[in-house]
Order: C-alpha cells, then structure tokens, then sequence
C-alpha cells in the first residue's frame, strides 16, 4: 500500500513540477506584452508548452511553441554522442530543406543544452519534428 502512496506522491509532485513551468512560460509571456516597447509589435499567437520524456517517465526537455518559433530546452545532463547528434542534424536538415525553416543546436561540450527553430508555419509541422526529436530523445537518455 505504501508503495501506491509512493507513486501518487511522486505523481502529484511532477505534476505540480511541470504545471509551475507553465505557469512561469505564461507569466513570461505576459511580461513581454505588458513591456512598453513591445506592445505594438508582438503579434498575439497560441502558444504551447510541451514536455519531452524519457522511457523512465523523467522529463528530458521542455518545449516552448509560439508560433513561428520554437525552443526546446534540456533538463539535467543530456550528453550526446556523434552518431545521434548527426541524426538531429538530419532530422532538422531535412525539414530546412523541405520547409524553409531555420534552426541552431546548441552544445556545451558534449551536453545538448537548446534547440531552437525558426519559420515553423503550422502545427502540423511542428508536431511532425517534435515526434522525430522525441524518439531521438528518448534513446539517448534511456
């Protein structure tokens, strides 16, 4: 029985985790239209934030959409080698070259720290590379 307490402690407690993130991307969000010097230029679109996680059930990364950019941010140490570091490469390569995006990896090291992307024009493109980076992810931090 404690171990079902265990659980929905430690269920409730990466919900309230992740709901505070959100909370912050709102609130940060907020700030900027309430900024004096872009109160005529922001364009007020949907935004979305988004979690990717591993097989584990740990978030490995958060992923902030407004519309046309996004930024997937990393969690914790998130080392990558050569071969995988290449296939997101690819991955966004091909999505350049098909869609005209523009995108940046950043590293520290060997450590994926960001990935933003820019000039994503519709959902459904940002839906079809987020699936692509999350199973990419997921075997990395398994």
């Amino acid at each position: 029985m404690s171990t079902n307490i265990e659980e929905l402690k430690k269920f409730l407690e990466n919900k309230i985790t992740e709901l505070k993130k959100e909370l912050e991307y709102y609130e940060y969000l907020l700030s900027l239209l309430e900024t004096e010097g872009y109160k005529n230029t922001i364009k007020v679109n949907r935004g979305i934030a988004d979690i990717i996680k591993n097989t584990k059930g740990e978030i490995i990364a958060e992923i902030y959409y407004t519309p046309p950019l996004v930024r997937v941010v990393f969690k914790g140490k998130i080392t990558v080698n050569r071969i995988y570091a290449n296939v997101i490469n690819k991955i966004l390569e091909n999505e350049k070259n098909k869609n005209k995006i523009e995108y940046n990896i950043t590293f520290e090291k060997d450590e994926l720290k960001e990935i933003t992307i820019d000039s994503i024009k519709d959902e459904l493109l940002y839906n079809r590379i987020k699936a692509a980076l999350q199973s990419v992810l997921e075997r990395i931090s398994h």
